[in-house]
């Protein structure tokens, strides 16, 4: 198996990115998580994680930021239902621990915010992964769920849709102390810009 490609980043959009390898061009899919990752890092080199899709008509490459990213990615593709592009969806709108915190709880509302993704497939992912998702290590660095969780109802419902969410709070000045009201403001200002 391909476990990683390294090289230099020559090209990335928010759902692919271009690595050039030894003079060779590949073409991964990557999550909206991976993109902002990556997305300051142009001519420089990168590794990405991976995993191989074979069809019968194609062969998809998808690239992941860590080996976590990876491992959410490979147990969501498992469920029954989830493809390749809605894993790849999910994990575009929740980075993992949020997925995890989702699942854990049970939050059939956070994954139905996923295009595509309904509740009878939220309780599905739910079912089916709440007990191997658990032992998914997630940093212990990483910010306040449920802040980040109640600051995506709010911005939500101020009539922002989840990706211009995503990108702001990725972007955003948030510190692991910040209240709810403190994570808005800093995705405000980025959503004003």
């Amino acid at each position: 198996m391909l476990d990683y490609i390294e090289g230099k980043l020559v090209k990335q959009e928010p759902n692919f990115a271009i690595i050039d390898v030894g003079g060779f061009g590949v073409k991964l899919n990557i999550s909206l998580f991976t993109f902002n990752k990556i997305k300051d890092k142009n001519n420089q080199n990168v590794r990405l994680y991976t995993h191989i899709v074979l069809k019968d008509d194609a062969i998809e490459l998808f690239g992941f930021h860590d080996v976590v990213e990876r491992q959410a990615y490979m147990l969501l593709n498992r469920v029954p239902g989830i493809g390749s592009k809605a894993a790849i969806s999910i994990l575009s709108l929740m980075d993992v621990a949020q997925l995890k915190t989702s699942i854990l709880t049970e939050d059939v509302n956070a994954l139905v915010k996923v295009p595509g993704i309904g509740k009878k497939t939220a309780q599905k992912i739910i079912l089916e992964l709440k007990d191997r998702i658990k032992d998914l290590p997630v940093r212990s660095d990483e910010l306040s769920y449920n802040a980040i969780f109640e600051a995506k109802e709010v911005l939500a419902s101020l009539g922002f849709n989840s990706i211009e969410i995503q990108l702001a709070l990725d972007n955003a000045s948030i510190n692991a102390n910040d209240s709810v009201e403190e994570i808005i403001k800093s995705a405000l200002k980025k959503l004003s810009k």
